[in-house]
């Protein structure tokens, strides 16, 4: 996800805003995921989400040409996304978590999936104005569990 997708949003928004928000950036905790299990299906939507994220800088005519095309982009990949959150939580079966650490778990992850969600749901409705925020809350959350479960678990 990195800070890819956030450039992306921007990106989209460049022509109407004359002003960037502070953007979070995915923390780099160097650490192996707990939930390594679907690792391999997460890396193919992030790697989906940072190809959307580089695309050469746009011109405003060029972005409303092109708005429709990248929400509809946004909102399978937010499906995918959404499609491989549903296994995180089978992960807790190969973890060694208490059950207070299972629990936070299960909440953060949750609360990831509520996130994405209303990302969809936000470009969907072509609210482009609130997806940057969307995805910042989104990189938040990531960024908290990894630094919970990576950083400090063994």
């Amino acid at each position: 996800m990195k800070n890819l997708f956030l450039c992306f949003c921007t990106l989209l928004l460049c022509g109407c805003v004359t002003e960037q928000a502070m953007q979070a950036h995915l923390s780099d905790t160097g650490k192996p995921a707990l939930h390594a299990v679907q690792s391999e299906r997460l890396k193919a939507v992030m790697r989906e989400l940072n190809d959307l994220m580089f695309e050469r800088m746009l011109n405003e005519v060029q972005i409303d040409r092109q708005r429709r095309y990248r929400i509809e982009e946004i909102v399978e990949v937010a499906e995918k996304l959404l499609n491989t959150l549903q296994y995180i939580p089978n992960a807790l079966q190969d973890l060694s978590l208490l059950e207070q650490e299972q629990q936070i778990f299960l909440k953060l992850s949750e609360k990831l999936k509520q996130q994405v969600i209303l990302l969809k749901l936000e470009a969907e409705k072509n609210h482009v104005d609130t997806l940057p925020t969307s995805v910042n809350r989104i990189v938040e959350t990531c960024n908290a569990c990894h630094h919970i479960f990576r950083k400090y678990k063994q």
